[in-house]
């Protein structure tokens, strides 16, 4: 099982990531978008983007959602190879994902279906960030934080959902410094 960070080591160099999937169960649902950005000193170094055939059809409340429809997916490459370069690109970064135990969960799922090696990376779930350092929002979901902090990125593509991940994780750091 990939172990969670929730605080622990807040750091400078890692990535935060985001996946778009089929569904909410990492047994039955498929991964459709990958998105990562690294980051070396807090500045954004390089960007993983990808988006992946299910082998099956999107569900029209997904697509609603994310604007992935099966077309946009249906020359795109397939979980075997995308999931070994978003490995290759994480390198041995601290992972940064809001709700990281969902996403987590379906990169688990996919490593021991593709019988590849676990990944060790730790991880820091920006939810249990929010939770502490944001006061005064109704949820900790990532779209009522990027409400809050007046963000113009989209939602549910991964790497504007990355870029919101990213401001929050940046704001709770600042919060934990000043408190320490």
């Amino acid at each position: 099982m990939i172990s969670l960070n929730k605080e622990k080591n807040l750091v400078d160099d890692y990535v935060v990531f985001d996946l778009e999937t089929t569904g909410f169960d990492p047994k039955t649902a498929k991964i459709i978008e990958i998105g990562a950005l690294k980051y070396r000193n807090n500045e954004l170094i390089e960007e993983f983007s990808v988006l992946i055939n299910p082998k099956c059809p999107i569900p029209d409340v997904i697509t609603a959602i994310t604007g992935i429809d099966d077309e946009l997916v249906s020359n795109a490459i397939f979980i075997e190879e995308a999931l070994p370069k978003f490995i290759a690109f994480i390198e041995d970064l601290p992972l940064v994902a809001h709700n990281s135990s969902f996403d987590l969960s379906f990169i688990e799922e996919n490593i021991n279906n593709l019988h590849l090696p676990m990944i060790t990376n730790k991880n820091i779930d920006t939810v249990y960030l929010a939770r502490k350092y944001i006061k005064g929002v109704f949820n900790h979901k990532l779209e009522t934080l990027k409400n809050y902090f007046h963000l113009t990125y989209s939602s549910h593509r991964s790497i504007e959902d990355c870029l919101t991940t990213n401001h929050v994780y940046q704001y709770c750091k600042n919060k934990a410094t000043v408190k320490n």
